[in-house]
């Protein structure tokens, strides 16, 4: 199943905000393992010269992709509507199974 990807990026200064809102997300848009499974739980975060950004991959349960991007567009406006400054990007990004079947191969194995 694919990977949905997200990046959000917000100003340093508006840590703290973030903080608070994540509060009041958890409660909004609960966790949904129906959904898919979580590869970076609480996200990964990073401080850079363009402020605090994280990145949080979810991979999709089969039949979930569309339901999946709406959950995931509903929480990051969530936040862009109430953080000044906050943005972000969603990706649908392909497995390494289904990159090989779409081209009608498997991936080589491993060798040892």
């Amino acid at each position: 199943m694919p990977y949905l990807i997200y990046i959000t990026k917000w100003p340093s200064h508006k840590a703290g905000e973030a903080a608070k809102k994540a509060y009041e997300q958890v409660k909004k848009f609960p966790p949904d393992e129906s959904l898919g499974v979580d590869l970076t739980p609480g996200n990964a975060f990073k401080g850079t010269a363009d402020g605090v950004k994280t990145l949080g991959i979810t991979n999709v349960a089969k039949g979930k992709l569309e339901d999946a991007f709406i959950y995931m567009t509903a929480i990051m406006n969530f936040y862009a509507t109430a953080i000044e400054g906050f943005e972000y990007s969603i990706e649908v990004w392909s497995t390494e199974d289904e990159a090989w079947s779409s081209i009608g191969q498997k991936p080589p194995e491993p060798q040892q």
